[in-house]
């Protein structure tokens, strides 16, 4: 009987334990237009708002399936841009990276091509992923503005 005990109070602690394991980390609902709202508020800056999914896969080829949620601006007469996404799940994190990472690595074409100091913004900054949120700030600001996105989706 006591073996039987010890067996289950065992299997009680592993079971609480275990409880947080599997969490990616990330709070399950981020609004992503609040973390740009923010970010402007905080850096102003004269972009444009992407608002459909449909402009999302126009401008970065993304697919409107892998899209969750998302959030995205870009400058007409810049090198500024930024583009929050989360993605569905894992595998579709990895394709919107992947685009994002084809755009990325356009602009930095653009810029080796046409400015030594865009170029420089674009070379410190990246595409990143973190468990399905997916994102690309470009700005001379980057650094500052991904303190204030991962503070949102870290919680």
């Amino acid at each position: 009987m006591k073996k039987l005990a010890v067996v289950i109070i065992a299997g009680l602690i592993m079971t609480v334990a275990m409880a947080g394991c599997g969490d990616s980390g990330t709070p399950a609902d981020v609004d992503l237009a609040a973390v740009v709202t923010n970010i402007d508020s905080s850096y102003p800056n004269e972009m444009e708002d992407i608002t459909t999914v449909d402009d999302l896969n126009k401008y970065y080829s993304i697919d409107p399936a892998d899209v969750k949620s998302f959030a995205a601006e870009y400058s007409k007469s810049g090198v500024d841009e930024i583009v929050l996404v989360e993605a569905v799940d894992a595998d579709a994190a990895k394709r919107v990276s992947e685009c994002l990472q084809n755009r990325y690595n356009s602009k930095k074409q653009q810029g080796a091509s046409y400015s030594a100091e865009d170029l420089q913004v674009i070379n410190n900054c990246s595409v990143k992923t973190n468990g399905s949120f997916v994102s690309m700030i470009v700005s001379s600001d980057a650094a500052a503005m991904e303190e204030i996105y991962t503070k949102a989706i870290n919680g």
